[in-house]
């Protein structure tokens, strides 16, 4: 095989065919004999203290190996929640919720796990779950995280004085100045959509408890070896006894990341029962029980001098956590990294903001793509288009006047993040380009004077990712964000890499051998992936945060490199040349510019093993190379996001027409990788803006429990996407690689709900509430009308549909 250079190249994803003709092998499909299933008796009630638990009618079901409450299980294990770290977020600013794996006072939501029943079939778990009798004490049940912080609110966790997690201010700059004398100041209230990360593969556990006393845990994880410290820690049992394997995970998204009662419980009664134990939720256990995110309040406001200069912001955030904390990427991060990023790509002479979350009868709301960026930039990016509007400036014109220049790079922002690099005016300027941003305004004035209603919508943004160990000091969270990877190479030349990180879906097993096999000189084919087993890989964080590129890869490379050096080392003296002399092309140790001059690099890899004495001084036999890579705090990708929509005002439909992205992530990898990546990232940003949205009634009841009632979009909802790609090396990475793959999620509510405004510009509405389903686009359009026809008559803000 011809040396050719992959790093860069379109290389087809060598993971797919196994998934294509239905071998993966997901947790569901792992199977013991005499296992155990798990089900559980959850909460109906949004507040209420517990009173009597009858299990009688349970503990005599058919199948029922064992029943447990929480009050039976609680001297064993202690409670959920890896606390912020008193040093950066001290009581005074921070209350620390504990969540017990199974409730024992009270329950806080609907769906928490009261009662876990172990029988020889889900069947029969669920049937005797039916049979277990409970008494609650009712509650005042607290819906509104607004109204959840007001004083003689109900208390969630009745240790504190009042339903506040965390309460932060900060900013930077002369906040008065800059709305001192303002041309034009733009406010509005903005609320975004609760919801979640609807993985295919929902949360399954499956625990098996062996004669030496150890534990293996299969899990659809993250980030394995972070869930094996959290479990042993909260079972107080030795970590090295236990094993975690994420086999193939269908889909993580965020919610996948964390330790749920369910990871301790399987965990638990395998050792207790010592037979193997299973879980795996239903649609509608997700839908309840597994983390939701981003239901933000924010209220902004921003001034502009009158050539359309931007000055000045404030912002007050509400957060709704929901009823506890996630573990161990505490909740409140959502609305710190909103407020922290809320200044995006434009340069402000002033900014100050507020965070407040605040606990609710819901359940927990976490971490899920793009956590922080797409409340933030769906503000920051309506709020532009609704200051063009009032400048009577073009809203791209006004982007490119206030945007942070090529130049002008490293920036610091007013929050003190430091962005080393960047392109956004680039970007912005070739995603028009490709949409053909002036020939479709012709083209909407044409159809405008058909009856049609058109429109074209900007979001572009600067995207904060890695987080490296020094943000998670700073943050307050006790435990590292580096990574780690093994490169060992086998006596006939072939590689075994082992990684810290996860791909589910992500398409390591490409990226990562491209990266190895540059370095070595060898063929993709000649490496092998091993990841997702604490018993065989390096401590790793796992995959999240747009990490993995950086992070994972970031020590792939390393690793290689240390094992190239050795192989040129040993080469140079079979060669009898100076190792600097030598370089590693098409699977050969060859002299720079007499390539005839070689030797392969299997015999170097024999040599390293079987011929130790042959070795040049002071080598120790075999080809193997660990590198734990600590990156910087963050880097930080940029991207524009353009859409154009036509929207049908008798019903309030909205059709995407195009959708384009520009992406700068540094180095890129593979542009297949990054491509796959954008467009999962858009799909799911579509649902944030079009469909998806987790209610609850006054009482805290689910109203979408199933997909009947919880829309994502589907294959023909996602539009095809257009790429353009922009590469500004970092120089604070390895290879100048930037993480990108919460990216082409972040942009579409604000680059929809723009395009959308836009369209319907002649009713002068906006848009301020997510999602935009037609009942909402229709209500706003009705109420425009009649404001039209009736100028004294107002309408407040459009209600959550």
């Amino acid at each position: 095989m011809a040396f050719t250079q992959l790093v860069g190249s379109r290389v087809r994803r060598v993971e797919d065919p196994r998934f294509l003709v239905g071998k993966a092998t997901y947790v569901d499909d792992i199977r013991f004999p005499d296992t155990l299933h798990l089900a559980f008796v959850r909460s109906t009630r949004a507040h209420a203290r517990l009173g009597r638990i009858d299990l009688d009618g349970a503990r005599q079901a058919p199948g029922v190996h064992g029943i447990f409450t929480g009050a039976d299980i609680a001297a064993a294990l202690k409670p959920i929640g890896k606390p912020y770290h008193e040093k950066v977020f001290p009581p005074s600013v921070c209350h620390q919720p504990k969540w017990p794996c199974l409730a024992t006072d009270k329950v806080r939501y609907v769906g928490e796990g009261i009662v876990a029943v172990l029988a020889e079939s889900r069947y029969l778990a669920e049937d005797a779950a039916e049979l277990v009798d409970l008494e609650y004490e009712d509650l005042s049940v607290v819906m509104d995280a607004e109204e959840a912080l007001k004083p003689g609110a109900p208390l969630i966790h009745e240790e504190f004085d009042s339903n506040m997690m965390v309460h932060v201010t900060g900013g930077g700059g002369d906040v008065d100045a800059a709305f001192r004398d303002a041309a034009v100041v733009v406010r509005e209230r903005f609320y975004t959509n609760r919801h979640m990360g609807c993985a295919l593969e929902g949360r399954a556990t499956l625990a098996k408890f062996d004669a030496e006393g150890d534990i293996t845990l299969w899990s659809s994880n993250q980030m394995p070896h972070m869930l094996r410290t959290r479990i042993a820690d909260i079972m107080g049992f030795p970590e090295h006894k236990l094993r975690v394997i994420a086999p193939d995970v269908g889909g993580g998204f965020g919610p996948k990341a964390f330790v749920y009662p369910e990871d301790v419980l399987t965990c638990y009664f395998a050792r207790l029962m010592k037979r193997p134990v299973r879980w795996t939720e239903d649609r509608r256990e997700h839908l309840l029980a597994t983390f939701h995110a981003k239901e933000d309040i924010i209220e902004c406001e921003m001034s502009f001098t009158a050539d359309g200069t931007v000055r000045g912001m404030r912002a007050k955030i509400v957060q709704d956590l929901g009823a506890y904390c996630a573990d161990p990427w505490p909740s409140p991060f959502e609305g710190l990294q909103l407020a922290a990023t809320l200044e995006g790509p434009y340069k402000f002479q002033g900014y100050a903001y507020e965070v407040s979350t605040a606990w609710t009868n819901k359940m927990t709301s976490a971490a899920y793509r793009g956590v922080g960026h797409v409340p933030g930039v769906y503000v920051q990016e309506h709020m532009m288009d609704l200051a063009a509007r009032r400048l009577g400036m073009d809203p791209i014109a006004l982007r490119m006047k206030n945007m942070i220049r090529p130049e002008e790079f490293p920036y610091v922002t007013l929050t003190g993040l430091n962005y080393d690099s960047g392109s956004s005016t680039d970007a912005l300027k070739k995603a028009a380009d490709i949409l053909g941003y002036e020939s479709f305004r012709r083209e909407q004035l044409e159809a405008r004077s058909q009856g049609r209603y058109i429109g074209v919508g900007v979001s572009t943004y600067i995207e904060m990712t890695v987080f490296g160990t020094k943000f998670m000091a700073s943050a307050g969270v006790d435990h590292g964000n580096h990574d780690s990877a093994i490169v060992r190479m086998d006596p006939g030349g072939g590689v075994t890499l082992l990684v810290g990180t996860l791909s589910h879906g992500q398409g390591h097993q490409t990226t990562f051998a491209q990266l190895a096999a540059d370095e070595l000189g060898i063929r993709m084919e000649d490496i092998k992936l091993v990841q997702g087993d604490t018993q065989a890989t390096p401590y790793g964080w796992g995959t999240g945060a747009s990490r993995s590129a950086v992070v994972g890869g970031g020590a792939v490379v390393q690793a290689a490199r240390k094992v190239k050096e050795k192989i040129l080392r040993i080469a140079g003296k079979m060669l009898e040349v100076s190792p600097a002399d030598l370089e590693l092309v098409s699977g050969k140790a060859q002299v720079k510019g007499a390539p005839t001059r070689a030797v392969a690099i299997k015999e170097v890899a024999r040599m390293a093993t079987f011929s130790p004495g042959r070795l040049p001084a002071g080598e120790e036999p075999g080809l193997e190379a660990t590198c734990y890579y600590d990156p910087p705090a963050f880097t930080f990708a940029n991207a524009t996001h353009i859409a154009t929509v036509e929207v049908d005002i008798e019903t309030g439909k909205v059709k995407i027409l195009r959708y384009v992205v520009v992406e700068d992530c540094g180095k890129i990898i593979n542009p297949v990788i990054v491509e796959g990546q954008i467009t999962g990232g858009v799909a799911q940003g579509l649902g944030t803006a079009l469909y998806e949205h987790l209610l609850y009634d006054e009482h805290g009841q689910m109203l979408t429990g199933s997909f009947m009632d919880y829309l994502v979009p589907t294959c023909t909802e996602v539009p095809n996407v257009e790429f353009g790609h922009i590469e500004t090396l970092t120089p604070l990475t390895v290879g100048g690689v930037k993480g990108m793959g919460e990216g082409g999620a972040i942009a579409p509510p604000g680059a929809i709900a723009n395009a959308v405004a836009d369209a319907l510009a002649p009713f002068d509405v906006k848009f301020t509430e997510l999602p935009l389903t037609p009942n909402r686009v229709w209500d706003t359009i009705r109420k425009a009308r009649e404001k039209k026809s009736n100028p004294d008559v107002s309408h407040a803000s459009t209600s959550a549909t």
